[in-house]
């Protein structure tokens, strides 16, 4: 039997033949591998945690900016609960949309390929797969903004208790997302099995000119970092 006689056989098999005896993770990674889910999970994972880190990078630096030294803790506060909200709304909306999304696409093509089949595809091994790698991509997507997002302001906590000052646990946070940004970038150069310095260093570029624009707004609004 060739390689593509196997695969389509794989396609179009019943549901719980090349999933049994299979324990949940063994499950989950065959139905990736059938659907081709771990590239796409893998750039929703650097993208949106990408995305996560450059948003708290720039609430960060709003805060440094408009936050009154002489009495810190409501600005600080009203910057702790943006960024925990906005971390929350991350998650649920990433989630939310990319499974709406993948799965609306993952339906499409299930029923596309019936209908080329001439049969109905909605039990088999493929759908039960495109099902499954709908749920991991959403999970993925909601969580790697949200995962980076807080990390990055895991200092911030340490503020109401008094154990850190407003000003050193923001310094804190900055450095913690510059480090993310360029693990992120290590991590796609070696996807792309490129060299992961120079995308390490790309994506800390990224930070940076985001530093360099709110310091500019900072300096045309008269505010301080």
């Amino acid at each position: 039997m060739s390689d593509q006689d196997e695969e389509n056989n794989t396609i179009v098999g019943e549901a719980e033949g090349p999933f049994a005896g299979m324990g949940r993770i063994e499950r989950i990674m065959r139905a990736l591998e059938i659907t081709k889910g771990v590239q796409i999970a893998r750039r929703y994972l650097a993208m949106n945690a990408f995305d996560g880190a450059l948003t708290m990078l720039g609430l960060i630096l709003g805060g440094l900016i408009t936050i009154n030294p002489l009495n810190p803790m409501p600005g600080f506060t009203a910057i702790l609960v943006a960024a925990a909200g906005t971390s929350i709304a991350m998650a649920i909306s990433g989630f939310s949309g990319s499974y709406l999304a993948e799965s609306a696409e993952r339906d499409r093509e299930v029923e596309e390929m019936g209908k080329a089949m001439l049969s109905d595809m909605s039990e088999t091994m493929y759908a039960h797969a495109s099902r499954t790698t709908s749920v991991v991509v959403a999970v993925v997507d909601g969580l790697s903004p949200a995962g980076a997002a807080l990390i990055i302001i895991t200092p911030l906590w340490f503020v109401p208790g008094g154990y850190l000052a407003y000003n050193i646990a923001f310094y804190m946070a900055i450095i913690i997302c510059f480090a993310l940004l360029f693990v992120l970038g290590m991590f796609l150069g070696t996807v792309s099995r490129r060299n992961m310095y120079i995308y390490g260093a790309k994506t800390l570029l990224a930070g940076l000119a985001t530093a360099a624009l709110m310091l500019l707004i900072s300096i045309l609004t008269g505010g301080n970092i």
